[in-house]
């Protein structure tokens, strides 16, 4: 479990049974976790905004907010962390909408206590999950089979590229990116259209499909 250390995760659900089980289920996992929660959006941007976090589990379908509106409002209070939703749902569109906003992964309730570590373990070893088997998708080749940690496909991209990879995969919008490496929004575009022509694919979500069928790692 050396992946989780040192972390800060953010727990974001209104449904406190739910919320309370994930938390004593990491807390007896990870004893060193630090993890904070919050029932609604606007406890979860005042944390946001007065700590840093490493992850950030988000419920897709609060009370208060939209799952769209919900990774906006946290991206705009400046959180850089890795965002992955929960839900209840997992209606196909909803899950491609949720990697279009730059999710870094999708784990469905229904999944057992085992699952949903191994989803997260995924995530913070750096590869995007995805439930392939709600998205009519291809299995995942064996473990033998993945490509490498480091993908021969990005080898001809430039260091700055590779940055702006790294940060487009942790779900951060092209206006954070541009802000964090202190360069013009219009080159992380041009950086990002290099890196998919790379890949071989169109945009963001196909790189995030592609990325969690093959169980490449983006870090």
């Amino acid at each position: 479990m050396n992946t989780w250390l040192p972390m800060n995760v953010l727990m974001i659900d209104d449904h406190v049974m739910f919320l309370q089980g994930m938390k004593n289920l990491l807390s007896v996992l990870v004893p060193e976790l630090r993890v904070e929660t919050a029932g609604d959006m606007g406890n979860a941007v005042k944390l946001v905004e007065l700590a840093e976090f490493d992850l950030v589990l988000l419920d897709w379908h609060l009370a208060d907010c939209t799952g769209e509106e919900s990774i906006r409002r946290l991206r705009d209070a400046g959180c850089l962390a890795r965002i992955v939703v929960l839900s209840g749902d997992t209606d196909a569109t909803m899950i491609r909408n949720t990697v279009d906003l730059g999710a870094a992964g999708f784990i469905p309730k229904k999944y057992s206590s085992e699952m949903m570590v191994a989803a997260l373990e995924q995530v913070l070893a750096g590869r995007i999950f995805l439930p392939l088997e709600t998205l009519n998708a291809p299995p995942p080749p064996p473990a033998a089979e993945t490509r490498p940690a480091h993908d021969p496909r990005l080898a001809g991209l430039t260091a700055r590229q590779m940055d702006v990879y790294r940060a487009a995969a942790r779900g951060l919008p092209n206006k954070l990116i541009a802000r964090q490496l202190d360069i013009a929004e219009s080159t992380v575009k041009a950086h990002l259209t290099a890196v998919y022509s790379a890949l071989g694919v169109r945009n963001r979500t196909e790189a995030a499909y592609q990325a969690s069928r093959e169980g490449v790692r983006i870090d």
